[in-house]
């Protein structure tokens, strides 16, 4: 159940990501997708009736997966890291451009790099 979850989750941020205009929307979609993955890896792991995986003397029975917890531990650290650095891109360009609208943004863009091209002779 969470997988389907997981993957509607994702659907619905990579959409957000294609359709909306504003950039925070798009990075708040992307925070999405991030969480529907980490979904994804702990509902794979997960197994029910599970113990840690530590072995003791008289203790039998399915253990959980440690590797997909692993994989969320580094997940969460390295997204935070993308989040952080493209909030900072995003700023940068709103004080530049005074405007979260990717269009408008490209089109101020494509304007200055036009104004910056030497004529042709």
């Amino acid at each position: 159940m969470a997988a389907i979850v997981s993957f509607v989750l994702l659907g619905m941020g990579i959409l957000a990501m294609v359709l909306r205009r504003d950039l925070v929307i798009k990075l708040l979609a992307l925070g999405l997708v991030n969480a529907s993955a980490i979904l994804f890896l702990i509902s794979i792991g997960d197994r029910r009736g599970g113990t840690a995986p530590i072995e003791l003397p008289g203790r039998t029975g399915p253990f959980v997966d440690p590797l997909p917890q692993a994989l969320v531990l580094s997940a969460i650290v390295v997204n935070f890291a993308i989040l952080a650095l493209a909030l900072v891109f995003v700023m940068i360009l709103v004080e530049r451009y005074h405007s979260t609208d990717s269009t408008r943004i490209e089109q101020e863009i494509a304007r200055e790099i036009d104004e910056e091209e030497p004529p042709c002779r």
